[in-house]
């Protein structure tokens, strides 16, 4: 398989992958891709099954399963499961609580995806039929048995769909979603999944080369090259969060892609000097505690001063770091106001002592707090006072320290940081001046900075989706970027 960008190659390790076919600049779009099926991913509150809006007792009248208007029931996303469930008069049983999960709605995505390859077989056969299931690491687990009950027995008994899909290839396609789809944010607001058949054959490390975006009018997916590219180099996407701990990344890709992640980040104790997941020692000055291999999380965990000793197990450490990280989801939970940016400092505060500053726990917290200062009620960013300011710039600068290893180049998270911070280094600048502490020269110079941050956001977020809140910052940025130019011109 040949393209113009990139070739499909395969070896033991990823099994197909994709290298680049020339060199690719920073930013390049490398392909699109359609995706094969797009549906609910399991565990969703009841959605509308066209734009997966929260429906509330809200049914189609033909088929009675989930959609929120007229327009959605008569929408081509849904027509074609709305035949298979009219036909066999298979409705969906309205619920007591519609924001909880529904696992009625887990049938819905493999259900498209068995549609899709009666429509297109040629593609199935090409792209679908080829990815990895897992199946016998697949039928070890309760994820294997649930589905046979709520997807494969339901469609192929209840639906009465036998006499076209059997068991096998249901089973089969629930395996291609589990192993392969990737999340995607719709136009509803929540999250779904999609099968995207090239974008599924790259590779994945934890420092990636290559960026997604998603467009929502047809859910297209767009890959280009986050930096640049050598011909001949694999391209790679990471599947995980980037701030994420190797610990974390490690079982979620075990757990998720039925692979142990041994990319050079996951293998150094220090993750490329980021120290996201180095502890500090409180038995010593100054010593840090590291696993020493964070391939094993049987490993023990010792402090690096030779003269301390301290040491400590993995599942110490495992468990510790679980305590910490169900607190921080509350944090997550908060309404954003100014009580919530107080909690997070505090949990900073009441942490600093065991953890690295760049530690993941720490730094998740540093980069909402990045977003929050200046954007919460009473506490626009024109009003915050100039040691908040230094503070939001000090946590936008940690935070792009880190991803300028992690997540190198053209990333979303780094545009949306770069953005974040173009406002306080702005504000600072003008309040020095005003204050006579700096020329007008010197307040041109630190402009600069700002004019850098906005041009760094606008490139970046102008690739994203429109109506995506990332989107739309990249479009205020490109404003911003215009308005502080003239400003500067005008000085």
């Amino acid at each position: 398989m040949a393209f113009s960008h990139y070739d499909v190659l395969r070896n033991d390790k990823y099994g197909r992958y994709l290298i680049a076919k020339k060199d690719l600049d920073k930013g390049e779009l490398i392909f699109t891709d359609l995706p094969f099926a797009v549906g609910p991913k399991p565990d969703t509150p009841p959605l509308c099954l066209s734009c997966y809006c929260p429906v509330n007792n809200t049914l189609c009248s033909r088929c009675g399963w989930p959609v929120c208007n007229a327009e959605c029931e008569q929408s081509t996303h849904h027509v074609e499961e709305c035949e298979v469930f009219s036909n066999v008069k298979v409705k969906f049983q309205r619920v007591d609580d519609w924001t909880a999960s529904a696992p009625q709605l887990d049938c819905i995505t493999p259900l498209r995806l068995l549609l899709a390859k009666e429509k297109d077989t040629v593609r199935w056969e090409e792209e679908l039929e080829v990815m990895e299931v897992h199946t016998e690491a697949r039928q070890q687990r309760v994820t294997w048995r649930v589905d046979q009950v709520n997807i494969v027995d339901f469609l192929v008994d209840h639906c009465k769909l036998g006499g076209r899909f059997s068991k096998e290839l249901v089973q089969k396609a629930c395996g291609i979603l589990e192993v392969n789809a990737v999340e995607i944010p719709s136009r509803g607001g929540f999250s779904i999944r999609a099968i995207y058949p090239r974008l599924a054959i790259a590779a994945h490390k934890c420092v990636p080369n290559i960026v997604h975006t998603i467009l929502q009018n047809n859910y297209k997916v767009e890959i280009r090259a986050a930096v640049p590219i050598k011909k001949g180099e694999a391209l790679y996407l990471c599947y995980t969060h980037a701030l994420s701990p190797t610990y974390i990344r490690r079982e979620y890709l075990l757990e998720s892609k039925f692979f142990q992640c041994d990319c050079p980040r996951c293998a150094d104790p220090t993750e490329l000097s980021t120290h996201l997941s180095t502890l500090k020692c409180n038995k010593c000055d100054n010593g840090i505690i590291l696993s020493t291999n964070p391939l094993d999380n049987d490993a023990q965990w010792l402090c690096t001063k030779k003269s301390c000793g301290f040491k400590t197990s993995g599942g110490a450490i495992c468990k510790m770091l679980a305590v910490v990280q169900r607190e921080v989801d509350q944090l997550d939970a908060l309404e954003p106001n100014l009580q919530a940016i107080e909690q997070r400092e505090a949990t900073i505060n009441k942490y600093k002592s065991i953890f690295h500053p760049r530690h993941s726990i720490l730094l998740s917290i540093k980069h909402a707090l990045a977003q929050l200062y200046g954007r919460v009620e009473n506490n626009s960013i024109d009003e915050l006072p100039d040691f908040i300011l230094e503070r939001k710039a000090e946590l936008c600068e940690l935070v792009l320290k880190t991803l300028d290893i992690i997540t190198p180049g053209d990333s979303r998270i780094r545009g949306m940081m770069f953005y974040e911070l173009h406002a306080p280094l702005m504000y600072l600048a003008r309040s020095k001046f005003s204050a006579g502490l700096i020329t007008r020269e010197k307040l041109k110079e630190h402009l600069q900075d700002s004019i850098h941050c906005l041009s760094e956001a606008s490139t970046i977020l102008s690739r994203e989706d429109p109506q995506s809140p990332e989107g739309i910052t990249g479009q205020i940025a490109s404003q911003c970027l215009e308005q502080l130019k003239a400003s500067l011109e005008a000085l």
